[in-house]
């Protein structure tokens, strides 16, 4: 073999390895979000758009090393207990669940509902911590480390509204499919919901959104002024009058000016939320 034979032989070699890690990394997000029930090795074929075969091939491997696991029954894909393990050990170096800690905390004492913190995934959202206030509120559709479609629940919809016009419909678009298992969510409903939020300069919605709930919610900022999490808060349906919205707002922008002081004093912004290379 030639040196450029060799040359273009390991070139290949290395795109292919490549491209099998980004694959295995769409598998992994793909069963993410739907991490509730599984899917099937057909549903990932479709939705990614795959041979069976190589989507067979990658998954084999992803159960060998505990990152993804086959329920006995259902046989669909679930994300596996190597995958927590990993997320642990991860936790350790994100600071912004505990600098985010004792605002939830004031929120949720002070309203007696609710207070979550929400992150953004791609075209999905991720509450990563949630505070009870005492009230009557349970939310069982909003469920901590579950993937679920960018603008379903108030701090989802706060980090959906900031983005630009045509990056909305087109992740509102590509969601289609799983908007409708909220209450039968539409498309046109929720880019009317979101565009209701950017005339009022805030995240809110009724039960339309996620049956017998409301919620109110607020941005984030990171040191260099972009989208870092959402806070917010949710509440039974029907309790939020205009008055009530604009008390918890206010209470919102409170603490998401506290939490982006120290933000900013941590200098933790954006990358250390999605990592970095």
């Amino acid at each position: 073999m030639d040196i450029e034979t060799e040359s273009q032989t390991s070139a290949t070699s290395k795109g292919s390895g490549t491209q099998s890690i980004e694959r295995a990394a769409r598998i992994l997000r793909e069963i993410a979000s739907f991490s509730v029930h599984g899917l099937r090795l057909s549903d990932l074929a479709t939705q990614l758009k795959l041979e069976r075969p190589t989507i067979h091939r990658i998954l084999s491997c992803l159960v060998r090393e505990g990152l993804v696991m086959q329920h006995p029954q259902t046989r669909r894909y679930l994300l596996g207990h190597g995958l927590y393990e990993l997320g642990l050990t991860a936790a350790t170096q994100f600071k912004l669940q505990a600098i985010c800690e004792p605002s939830l905390k004031r929120l949720a004492q002070s309203t007696g509902d609710v207070a979550f913190l929400t992150i953004r995934s791609g075209s999905d959202a991720i509450s990563i911590a949630r505070v009870e206030g005492g009230g009557p509120v349970t939310v069982p559709a909003i469920q901590i480390g579950v993937h679920r479609p960018l603008g379903v629940g108030a701090g989802s919809l706060a980090l959906l509204m900031l983005l630009p016009d045509d990056e909305i419909s087109r992740i509102c678009h590509a969601n289609a499919k799983r908007l409708f298992t909220y209450g039968g969510l539409s498309v046109p409903s929720l880019l009317k919901i979101v565009k209701h939020c950017q005339d009022v300069g805030y995240a809110t919605h009724d039960s339309s959104l996620i049956p017998g709930l409301s919620g109110v919610g607020t941005v984030i900022r990171d040191s260099g002024g972009a989208p870092l999490a959402a806070l917010s808060v949710t509440a039974l349906a029907g309790s939020l009058s205009q008055a009530r919205q604009q008390e918890l707002v206010s209470l919102l922008r409170t603490e998401s000016r506290v939490i982006q002081n120290l933000v900013h004093q941590a200098h933790l912004d954006t990358t250390d939320l999605r990592g970095r290379v």
